[in-house]
């Protein structure tokens, strides 16, 4: 029974933390961020399309899961207008290996310690989509494949609408 409780424990406060809590910020404030290839992209160059935002890590590894279902969702929704932008504060080199050794397909952009408190970010990966009003519409912290549906019916709502 002692090692049932032990293996149940950590394995709850896991999920209770991984889970990810939706929750509704106003952050219209925008930004402009220089992209890993010396770009730079601001947020109101896409007004009227359906945004998604995904603060990230190459180390984290629910980030690491994610990322083939968002290169996954970009391509099958990037027709309909939805954008994706990872926003990761890690060194340029090492977010461009990792882009190009897992195929993303969407703009990734440096993060400061500024946007990443404008969005109160403080677990990643921390996801926000943003309807075409640029509005948010959900953040979610954390991600597990049974999210990937939930994503999908929330994307198709806000390209609809």
């Amino acid at each position: 029974m002692k090692e049932y409780i032990k293996i149940i424990i950590p394995f709850a406060l896991l999920l209770i933390l991984c889970s990810g809590k939706s929750k509704e910020v106003n952050n219209n404030k925008g930004f402009t961020l220089p992209t890993i290839d010396g770009g730079s992209v601001s947020l109101s160059d896409y007004k009227g399309r359906v945004v998604i935002i995904d603060f990230w890590a190459t180390w984290c590894p629910p980030c690491r899961r994610s990322i083939p279902h968002l290169v996954s969702l970009y391509e099958r929704y990037k027709e309909n207008g939805l954008v994706i932008l990872g926003i990761s504060n890690e060194d340029v080199e090492t977010l461009k290996r990792f882009r190009d050794e897992n195929g993303i397909n969407y703009p990734l952009l440096l993060g400061t310690n500024e946007i990443f408190k404008q969005y109160a970010v403080r677990a990643i990966p921390h996801t926000i989509f943003l309807d075409k009003k640029g509005k948010t519409r959900k953040t979610q912290v954390g991600f597990g494949d049974e999210l990937i549906p939930v994503f999908e019916a929330l994307i198709d709502t806000l390209i609809n609408e």
